[in-house]
């Protein structure tokens, strides 16, 4: 084999030793956002529902629907096969691994290194240790997370392509502006569409063309020009202006009462969290790749915590430094811009939670490509050592990488495990709970989620598990359920709570507390509706109606379920509300008050074409079936 292949050799078997390092993982389990959003793979059957699953994202502005559809492809993986679905996140982290090798290619191409022949090796390298890393691991492991991958794949296809039309640009400007048109149009769109922050790819690219690519090799031509400015200055613009009228219209008015942060602490937050990011990316601990990161709190001063004004000051500091050595080391300012510009979505003003692993995914190459390429650059003397290091850092990578996928794989184990590590996650509670009762050990259950309770008075959630889930303590439970009635009338907004009610009542009660009626769980979610916080959201007054709904279906009162169903969608309109309140309707003999409920259902339609048409075949669908059922009952009553 000749040196120009080894390069190439050894990237390969590094994606084979990624993937078996991730596989070590299977078969894997779901996680808090994973049924929210996929729960109705279930009832997929056929195109239109199918289509329905695929543009009834919510998750962001645009819907993520190309996410979504790679889920469609896989409807019959759910709920059973979440092996399945690990899978096909490991092949996209793979082939986006691929795209980070030729995008680094294209890099060490425009700017090439004294010494060429180690350059190839620079760049299996640098890709190596990005799909290594540990810390960005959530987000292939958490399955719905397929969103922060696919788009990221997207992302860095889109970027080789931005640098490979450079590199050919002299010999082939026809095919260098396909590529252009290609990689920035379609590579933002694809992007977008799987995740809102694909949508920083023009900003990225601009990165690239202004603090890696010389002057004298980017695209002057008038045609080149239009290009970038049409598909990469005017999306980046574009995007700064939503972040400032975002900025404008959060810094008057907040974030409402789903968060517990107000925009100002936010901003004074997330520099510090970017350093913490930094240090998990380059010194990464197994016990650190964790879902659970609920209990960050947020800076409410410059000085609480302190850490809040030092990492101001140590961020101003490393890009003077950057700035200053420019020109000797261009590869530094060229990391920690592009590291920041890809979080500007998620870590800036977007009232979004504090903290997430994943939204390093982009982000991180910059960091990785500086520290690699500085060290892939030193003084000849110094290279062997070098790449030596490289090397042993590579696999240092690995073998953590391999460490986390053992304790995503014995989820038991690792439930208490992020548990210690993070006393203060109310998620981590949860899920540690959660793998108790299904063990078989409701007392180390009901003991986790009392100790979270105590730790968390506010969090209406919590309070209700620890109270519902009464084992060993049955004969404390009605003055327990009495004291929580009272307090859900004022404890401020949990969005979780309200499909947790709605949960408990479509199962068997038993499971949670002997004791437990249903007529208990509609007197706790009257509370609630009488919580002014709750009154001021339409989705959790929605959703709490349809708790109400289902408790009284389970007890035979099906005209109250019917008229809560409908209640229920006007209050916040999705379909499957609509059809539930219909299908009571029409078991009641009630056809007419269906027909005309869902000939109303459709004034509720989404503004968005797409979704319109298919919401208006819906509910002719489900109209046909309402029909059939009122002829197929007619005669049979005649006959």
């Amino acid at each position: 084999m000749t040196t120009t292949w080894k390069p190439f050799a050894a990237f390969v078997l590094g994606l084979v030793a990624l993937w078996l390092a991730y596989a070590i993982a299977l078969p894997g389990f779901f996680l808090f956002d994973d049924e929210p959003n996929l729960q109705k793979l279930e009832f997929l059957s056929d195109w239109r529902s199918a289509a329905a699953f695929i543009l009834s994202g919510n998750s962001g502005p645009l819907g993520r629907p190309l996410s979504l559809a790679s889920f469609a492809a896989q409807a019959s993986a759910w709920p059973d096969h979440p092996e399945r679905l690990l899978r096909v996140n490991f092949a996209i982290h793979l082939l986006a691994t691929t795209a980070v090798f030729a995008l680094v290619l294209g890099l060490m191409r425009i700017r090439p290194i004294a010494n060429q022949s180690h350059a190839t090796w620079l760049a299996a390298a640098i890709a190596l240790i990005w799909g290594f890393s540990p810390f960005l691991a959530t987000t292939h492991l958490m399955i719905i997370q397929r969103m922060t991958g696919l788009a990221g794949l997207f992302v860095f296809l889109g970027l080789a392509g931005f640098v490979w039309a450079h590199c050919i640009r002299n010999q082939h400007p026809v095919r260098s502006r396909i590529m252009l048109v290609a990689s920035l149009g379609l590579g933002t769109l694809f992007a977008s569409l799987s995740k809102e922050n694909g949508a920083l790819l023009p900003a990225l690219s601009l990165v690239i063309l202004y603090l890696w690519i010389p002057k004298e090799q980017r695209a002057t031509h008038r045609v080149d020009r239009s290009i970038l400015f049409i598909l990469a200055v005017l999306p980046t613009a574009l995007i700064f202006g939503y972040l400032l009228y975002h900025a404008s219209q959060a810094l008057v008015h907040g974030y409402g009462l789903h968060r517990q942060f107000t925009p100002e602490q936010r901003l004074l937050t997330q520099p510090w969290i970017l350093l913490d990011y930094v240090q998990n990316l380059l010194l990464p601990r197994a016990i650190n790749v964790s879902p659970f990161t609920d209990h960050i709190q947020a800076s409410t001063g410059w000085l609480m915590p302190p850490i809040t004004t030092i990492a101001v000051i140590a961020w101003a500091l490393i890009i003077a430094a950057a700035l200053r050595l420019r020109s000797k080391a261009p590869y530094l300012l060229f990391g920690i811009c592009f590291f920041l510009v890809g979080h500007l979505l998620e870590s800036t003003i977007i009232g979004l939670e504090l903290y997430f692993a994943h939204r390093n995914y982009v982000p991180s190459f910059g960091l990785y490509f500086a520290l690699i390429f500085a060290i892939g650059t030193m003084p000849a003397r110094y290279l062997r050592t070098g790449f030596l290091a490289v090397s042993a850092y590579a696999l240092l990578f690995l073998a953590v990488l391999v460490q986390t996928a053992y304790q995503w794989k014995d989820v038991a184990v690792t439930s208490e495990l992020w548990l210690a590590a993070h006393p203060e996650s109310i998620r981590a509670a949860q899920f540690a709970a959660t793998q108790h009762l299904q063990q078989g050990n409701p007392a180390a259950a009901v003991k986790i989620l009392d100790d979270a309770a105590r730790s968390n008075p506010d969090d209406a959630m919590i309070q209700v598990q620890s109270v519902l889930i009464c084992t060993g303590r049955e004969h404390l439970f009605h003055e327990r359920l009495i004291k929580l009635e009272s307090r859900l009338r004022h404890l401020p907004l949990s969005r979780p709570t309200v499909s947790e009610l709605s949960t408990i009542a479509q199962s068997k009660l038993t499971l949670y507390c002997p004791q437990l009626t249903y007529q208990m769980l509609i007197e706790l979610a009257d509370a609630l509706l009488a919580n002014p916080s709750y009154q001021q959201s339409p989705h959790a007054r929605s959703h709490l109606l349809i708790a109400k709904a289902f408790s009284y279906a389970e007890q035979a009162q099906m005209e109250q379920a019917a008229d809560l169903f409908a209640e229920a969608f006007w209050t916040y309109p999705v379909l499957d509300t609509a059809f539930t309140a219909a299908s009571l309707m029409s078991n009641l003999g009630d056809y007419q008050r269906a027909k005309e409920f869902l000939s109303a259902a459709r004034t509720a339609a989404p503004e968005s074409f797409l979704k319109q048409k298919l919401w208006h075949q819906r509910l002719d669908a489900f109209d046909y079936i309402i029909e059939k059922s009122r002829l197929i009952e007619g005669s049979t009553t005649g006959s």
